[in-house]
């Protein structure tokens, strides 16, 4: 990201008031209770259930940085959905901290391509931003700032509409997004690692990784900045 959209972000922060967007405590528009929170602790967090599409026919395993609950959770959502771009850096920071962890894990060093998870045509309309796009590229910035030859292909893209996820079941979100993305190829022989901002169900991210493979290509890992605490199995998961 520029130096310019750097400072547009930060005086957009400062138009929408000087409190804390994690906790509205008045002063600095991130606390240093909530900045505390913007820490990286990578783990595999894999849902339970786990989609199939994302053990069969190769294992794609999902990393999280932090439960996604309290302050960190208030700080996604001020991002996403209240414009707060000034928060930006910090969570893409985190999400860049997930991406070298997993491919460590996973795969080893090399060329790696992040692919956003695309957001809906009217949800960028009503925020005003695609909030994984920007974190997907500030975080391949920072990745490439330590060493990384790292780049971002918006690969993704919605087929179709689909309904809104919010009180679905995990089969319901299945059901909900089956063939709802498609994919173009263009991974030109780097290490794809899906990103987004927070894994639930886990019904997206398989339904990325199926998007991918249908259009012949062979994504490796998810990488998402936070994971909603559910009943996360294994000593490797959030708890």
């Amino acid at each position: 990201m520029s130096q310019v959209s750097t400072w547009r972000d930060a005086a957009g922060d400062l138009l929408l008031g000087s409190c804390c967007a994690g906790c509205g405590v008045k002063g600095r528009r991130l606390c240093r209770a909530c900045a505390d929170t913007l820490r990286a602790d990578p783990r595999l967090a894999w849902p339970e259930p786990a989609p199939t599409a994302l053990r069969v026919p190769v294992i794609v395993p999902p990393y999280a940085g932090a439960r996604y609950d309290g302050r960190l959770q208030h700080l996604i959502i001020a991002y996403k959905e209240e414009a707060r771009h000034g928060l930006a850096r910090p969570l893409a920071r985190m999400l860049a901290d997930v991406v070298a962890s997993a491919l460590q894990t996973v795969v080893g060093p090399g060329p790696v391509a992040l692919v956003p998870m695309p957001s809906a045509p009217g949800a960028v309309r009503r925020r005003g931003h695609d909030s994984v796009l920007r974190l997907a590229r500030i975080s391949a910035g920072q990745l490439r700032r330590r060493g990384t030859d790292a780049t971002v292909r918006p690969l993704l893209c919605q087929a179709r509409q689909v309904a809104d996820q919010v009180g679905l079941s995990a089969s319901d979100r299945v059901q909900n997004l089956q063939g709802a993305l498609r994919a173009r190829t263009g991974g030109g022989g780097r290490v794809l690692v899906v990103v987004d901002d927070v894994i639930t169900t886990g019904a997206s991210a398989a339904e990325a990784v199926s998007a991918l493979r249908r259009a012949g290509l062979s994504p490796a890992v998810v990488a998402t900045v936070a994971a909603t605490p559910r009943r996360w199995p294994g000593a490797g998961s959030f708890g």
